[in-house]
């Protein structure tokens, strides 16, 4: 249950369970290096106006949150929106963008709510993400993160059945040319590859659903290494 305090003739409440405090809250909180910060992160409340709150006093206002103990973890599904259907089936664009997240080495906590808004937002446009990480700031907190781990835990399987397809195997005269000059691209130069062979847009593509492009990337690999070898017998038959 929450804590209620007046602080300069402001009624605020203070978090004394995990359950009790937002995404939003929670990110400031694990930011936060002074007591006055804690308050000012769980409050709502200026942090000069905190600043200037005797220590003692701030002590004793923040034992609640102090008190709280270790975060309950789970991967199940809590949250009051709803779970997104199988993320194989969602848009190739939202693995790409929580690929691009894990760049930006963000603070587990805020990673996790994204990816929580990346996977529940109505659409794949910067506009539909933002507004859903408006919505995911205001939930509570553990429930937030008992969902990013059921979705990131879903992510590493996915990235694993990527990692299977076996890469090209390049000639000699390949290296020689600068071939491996095309890895900087990343998915870029596969979504533009795919993209080529079936005369429509990368953004075409990366609304494919995940499961097309990855089953695309597969084909593309087994028709490369089919074509390889053919050209090889065909070779040695005319050799002989």
């Amino acid at each position: 249950m929450k804590t209620a305090v007046t602080i300069n003739g402001q009624h605020v409440t203070i978090p004394s369970e995990w359950s009790e405090l937002t995404l939003r809250q929670a990110i400031a909180l694990n930011a936060a290096k002074t007591d006055a910060e804690v308050f000012a992160a769980v409050s709502g409340i200026g942090i000069e106006t905190c600043n200037a709150i005797r220590p003692e006093q701030l002590a004793a206002i923040i034992w609640p949150i102090n008190a709280m103990g270790q975060l309950p973890t789970s991967d199940e599904w809590s949250l009051s929106i709803p779970k997104p259907k199988a993320l194989g089936s969602m848009e190739y664009a939202r693995k790409v963008n929580v690929e691009a997240l894990a760049r930006l080495n963000l603070e587990p906590i805020e990673y996790m709510g994204r990816v929580v808004s990346i996977y529940c937002a109505d659409g794949i446009d910067d506009e539909d993400i933002d507004r859903s990480w408006q919505v995911v700031l205001e939930l509570p907190f553990p429930s937030v993160a008992d969902a990013g781990r059921y979705l990131t835990n879903q992510l590493a399987e996915m990235s694993k059945a990527e990692a299977a397809i076996k890469a090209p195997e390049y000639e000699s005269e390949e290296w020689q040319a600068g071939i491996d000059n095309f890895k900087k691209y990343g998915t870029f130069g596969l979504v533009r590859g795919i993209a080529l062979r079936h005369h429509c847009t990368d953004e075409d593509v990366y609304r494919w659903s995940y499961n097309k492009v990855v089953l695309e990337l597969q084909y593309a690999a087994d028709e490369n290494a089919y074509q390889r070898k053919m050209n090889k017998i065909r070779s040695k038959k005319k050799g002989k």
